[in-house]
């Protein structure tokens, strides 16, 4: 059909105007979450309800349940508390009363034994544990009865986070080896297929600064569907049915780094770290009904700062209702911590060791809940004994 020019000209700003209308249409989608030191209030403003429960060690021999790398997993019946202070990591099993059941040591350099506890995940009635280059071993929970081994990626020498899509896939976020591509940026997350050898890499890049902070991580919100996240984005992503999309957008104003600053070294790092420059997502997520939790650095600057003290490190626990798009932020109680929390069923969960709830304590973090924790502490068999925190957030508009 022929068309005139001037009806090839209205055609074309037609077509310039719908694709404008779609562009803007998804760029509405995405919610943008301001975050800021706005949103900063007192933890007990911040929660709604809340439980200490103390971690109570054997009476007869106790274990040793004191280590600042520590994981957390919980179900409907146990408590499941690594402690991967290597070459002793062992993992704790505790009822959701807090007592001790029994601790899972196979260290050794057996088939069914592990040397170091790279990471851990809970899949059912299975236990996969991350025991180097590119090992899985598994087995049974909560007998903890050896089922195998599986092997992803040899070359990947540390996978801390790793979790099972499939029967032979895996999300994982292994450590950065070095390896970037023509614009100076490293694949974070990766998809290894344990029967082919196949590794697909999602497509979120970054620069070497990340890895200076952390590996990607990831929170299950359904079945296959996950929560990544990753130190100084600005976006946290949904992986839905191996497909990678952003989910929501952190607005931290004007203290954003840009492009440009993640390019930048060490020594820079090391001074930006120091005048707490820029408000930094360190990466880390959880999410439960609705709620996400991440943590972020100087979202709100502490001019006392101790480089030689992380306790003084201004780090903050950051909620994000994706409902009202609304978040709420205090003074993490943990910091800036080498420990894995859990989120289920509307709660989130932490670990305090003693150095942590004695630190909170001094300092009144707790608010008006502290005098609870005072109470509580005063039943501890051993001053040793981590307690863990179990708590629910409200997110007023």
């Amino acid at each position: 059909m022929w068309i005139s020019k001037s009806g090839l000209i209205a055609l074309l700003l037609v077509s310039i105007s719908n694709f404008s209308c779609r562009q803007s249409e998804e760029k509405v989608g995405l919610p943008t979450i301001e975050i800021s030191d706005q949103h900063l209030v007192d933890f007990d403003e911040a929660i709604s309800s809340i439980e200490f429960i103390p971690l109570k060690n054997q009476i007869d021999s106790p274990v040793n349940l004191n280590c600042s790398v520590w994981d957390l997993k919980v179900t409907e019946e146990y408590f499941v508390y690594s402690t991967i202070c290597n070459p002793e990591a062992k993992i704790h099993l505790f009822d959701l009363n807090g007592d001790y059941l029994k601790t899972f040591d196979k260290t050794g350099d057996g088939p069914e034994e592990y040397q170091v506890l790279q990471g851990m995940d809970l899949d059912k009635d299975t236990l996969n544990i991350s025991v180097g280059g590119g090992i899985i071993k598994q087995y049974n929970f909560p007998d903890f009865e050896f089922i195998g081994t599986v092997t992803l990626n040899e070359n990947a020498v540390f996978i801390p986070n790793f979790t099972k899509l499939s029967k032979n896939k895996w999300l994982t976020s292994p450590m950065f080896d070095g390896n970037l591509d023509e614009n100076g940026k490293y694949g974070i997350f990766k998809i290894q297929d344990s029967y082919s050898g196949e590794i697909t890499e999602l497509p979120l890049t970054a620069t070497p600064l990340t890895a200076e902070m952390s590996e990607g991580e990831f929170s299950r919100i359904k079945e296959n569907s996950f929560l990544l996240n990753y130190a100084f984005s600005d976006t946290i992503y949904l992986f839905e049915n191996e497909k990678t999309t952003p989910f929501v957008s952190l607005d931290f104003g004007e203290r954003k780094p840009s492009p440009e600053d993640l390019k930048m070294g060490a020594d820079r790092f090391e001074t930006t770290v120091t005048n707490q420059t820029f408000v930094i997502n360190i990466g880390q997520i959880w999410h439960t009904e609705n709620t996400s939790r991440l943590k972020t650095f100087a979202l709100a600057k502490n001019p006392s700062m101790d480089l030689s003290n992380m306790r003084t490190f201004p780090v903050h626990e950051v909620f994000i209702d994706h409902e009202t798009n609304k978040a709420i932020a205090f003074p993490s109680i943990p910091g800036w911590s080498n420990g894995k929390g859990f989120a289920k069923d509307g709660y989130f969960y932490d670990i305090l060791r003693t150095d942590d709830w004695i630190y909170a304590l001094e300092k009144g973090l707790f608010g008006k809940y502290g005098e609870e924790l005072e109470n509580m502490i005063e039943e501890l068999r051993d001053f040793e004994d981590p307690i863990l925190i179990k708590y629910q957030v409200k997110i007023n508009d």
